[in-house]
């Protein structure tokens, strides 16, 4: 059984980052000693998680836009309220 060498989080972002700036797969197989479909793994993981970063932050912000309208309205039920009961 062949045993995977296993790498860094700082070295797989670095690899990550050389390949987002333009390096193919091949160059970086050549320089570093890695398999290139390892480094295409990484790079697509790493835009996946990029994306879904994206979609969790823009379903927080709804959800979030959502409590504060319902928290305005009850502030403004509150205030006619007490509008109200000052009267009396």
């Amino acid at each position: 059984m062949i045993k995977r060498p296993r790498y860094s989080k700082e070295f797989k972002d670095s690899i990550i980052a050389l390949y987002q700036e333009g390096r193919s797969s091949k160059s970086l197989e050549k320089e570093f000693g890695m398999a290139s479909t390892t480094v295409l793994k990484w790079a697509h993981g790493a835009q996946k998680q990029m994306i879904g970063d994206t979609i969790h932050t823009n379903n927080d912000m709804k959800k979030i836009k959502k409590e504060n309208d319902r928290l305005r309205e009850g502030n403004d039920i509150l205030k006619r309220a007490a509008v109200l009961l000052a009267k009396n």
